[in-house]
């Protein structure tokens, strides 16, 4: 059974009266007589009125995709707001707080974004100080017009008509951060042939501003961001939202849409390591999108001589191994430890995550620059 906790039973109030009747009802559900007399309680909510007995029919064991979060597909916030959009309402009641929310409609008669962080804000949060408050997809930081990482990395304000964007999905752990000294190296590699630049995109969630999986906060992100000087996009998750993973993303590109709105070509690029399911998921989903995988099936023992000679170091962030502690230094003997144990010496399979402390050695070390 599932009962909608907030209203029935956090708070003290005329409400605990339903929520005691909502276990009643629950706990004597097989037993004919009760179940009855307590279905004549005038205040007993009806079954689906903020309780109900959920069933679990048997599926298809389906393989789970880390690192890939998908939101609450619940009819909350997200459907009432794009049916009051289409209503062409100014607000609508939220479904957990009975609030009145503003809707995009009622932002875009304004014109202009009001700096507070607002729910459904179509201006990218341009005018909101505190960037960590986004609520909608928008850039947490733009980059440094003077950065100097050669052509693919500028800030947003100096990428030039025509080019080539290129966003990396980073969750600010190794394999990401890998990913970008690999980017780097190719375009090195390419003698001005693949003049990209790149953007960085990361999602977290709402409420605890953590990133899922990696247990490691956005501030961490955008502290990486600012020491390398790559334009960081955030798109904040809303765990009770209804919104799909796939809607969040593509609000996220179109972000980047706005602010290149000139730009030739959109490549979006992961570090993904060797697990088929996910690029075959991905390779589905995003399929409208040139994908790239710089990392797929290099051997470990290249991985961690690129990590050795970055300087960087890294940090077990989260972990469900005993013999693998947070805040252990992810090392080549901690791989070879990991292997031993019978894992994924890289946690490619979630067994653990880490974050890359980029500003443990210069921007120009990090990112392999040769100048």
């Amino acid at each position: 059974y599932a009962a909608d906790g907030n209203l029935f039973f956090a708070r003290p109030g005329p409400a605990l009266r339903e929520g005691i009747a909502i276990l009643a009802r629950c706990a004597y559900d097989d037993e004919d007589v009760v179940r009855e007399a307590l279905d004549e309680l005038s205040f007993l909510p009806k079954e689906g009125n903020g309780w109900a007995q959920v069933h679990f029919p048997a599926k298809e064991k389906k393989q789970s995709i880390p690192d890939v979060e998908d939101l609450v597909t619940s009819d909350t916030f997200f459907e009432l707001h794009q049916e009051a959009c289409e209503a062409n309402e100014d607000f609508y009641a939220d479904p957990t707080s009975g609030y009145n929310v503003f809707t995009e409609v009622a932002h875009k008669k304004r014109g202009k974004c009001c700096g507070s962080g607002c729910r459904h804000c179509p201006y990218n949060h341009v005018n909101l100080k505190d960037k960590t408050m986004i609520q909608q997809p928008a850039f947490l930081y733009e980059g440094t017009d003077n950065a100097n990482g050669g052509a693919f990395i500028s800030s947003l304000s100096s990428i030039p008509p025509n080019s080539h964007i290129k966003v990396l999905f980073f969750s600010g752990g190794k394999d990401s951060y890998l990913t970008i000294r690999k980017l780097v190296q190719q375009k090195l590699q390419s003698n001005g042939t693949d003049n990209f630049h790149l953007i960085l995109l990361t999602t977290y969630d709402f409420e605890t501003k953590v990133i899922a999986h990696q247990d490691v906060n956005i501030d961490t992100v955008c502290r990486q961001a600012r020491h390398l000087e790559i334009p960081l996009l955030g798109i904040p998750l809303h765990r009770s939202s209804g919104e799909e993973y796939l809607s969040r993303i593509e609000k996220g590109l179109d972000a980047v849409r706005s602010a290149i709105p000139d730009m030739k070509q959109l490549t979006l690029v992961f570090g993904d390591l060797h697990l088929e399911h996910i690029r075959q998921w991905r390779e589905k989903e995003l399929s409208k999108y040139s994908l790239e995988y710089p990392l797929w099936k290099i051997p470990y023992t290249e991985l961690v001589d690129d990590l050795e000679a970055s300087g960087v170091n890294i940090v077990v962030s989260a972990s469900n191994q005993d013999g693998i502690g947070v805040g252990t230094t992810f090392s080549r003997r901690l791989w070879q430890d990991a292997t031993k144990m019978g894992i994924d010496g890289f946690g490619e399979e979630g067994e653990f995550h880490s974050v890359a402390e980029v500003w443990t050695t210069s921007k120009e070390q990090a990112l392999g620059l040769k100048l």
